[in-house]
């Protein structure tokens, strides 16, 4: 009965490890700015979604830059309407779909009084739909 349990449980844990990555169906993948300024997320399954959030009231804004194979610029999705008041979601055109990208979560000054892209995440790499 023991070995049935162990080999019950082993297959079991070998089926939580292959469910796949860590946007499942529903979920978003999390890029944090640090010194709790804020996040940005995205969703591939979700029709390619992305949202951003500004969590701290410091005369910044929180972006999600968003970096695509084959484009020069930086796309972006951006939270300017203040701290602490809900997110912003952007659905992204003329994405190209099952590619992998990459985003990250920065805090910017858009006034111009303040430095620039500061407290930004690493680089989050993801897949589109």
């Amino acid at each position: 009965m023991k070995r049935v349990l162990s080999v019950i449980a082993g297959a079991a844990a070998c089926v939580a490890l292959a469910q796949g990555p860590a946007n499942a169906v529903g979920s978003y993948q999390f890029a944090y700015a640090s010194n709790g300024r804020g996040y940005g997320a995205f969703n591939a399954t979700d029709g390619n979604k992305f949202k951003v959030a500004d969590t701290k009231a410091d005369g910044y804004s929180m972006v999600l830059r968003i970096k695509f194979p084959g484009r020069a610029e930086i796309t972006s999705c951006d939270d300017r309407n203040g701290a602490n008041n809900g997110v912003e979601y952007c659905t992204i055109s003329n994405i190209p779909h099952n590619t992998t990208f990459e985003f990250k979560a920065c805090a910017k000054d858009f006034s111009g009084g303040l430095p620039g892209w500061i407290d930004c995440s690493g680089w989050i790499k993801d897949v589109t739909k």
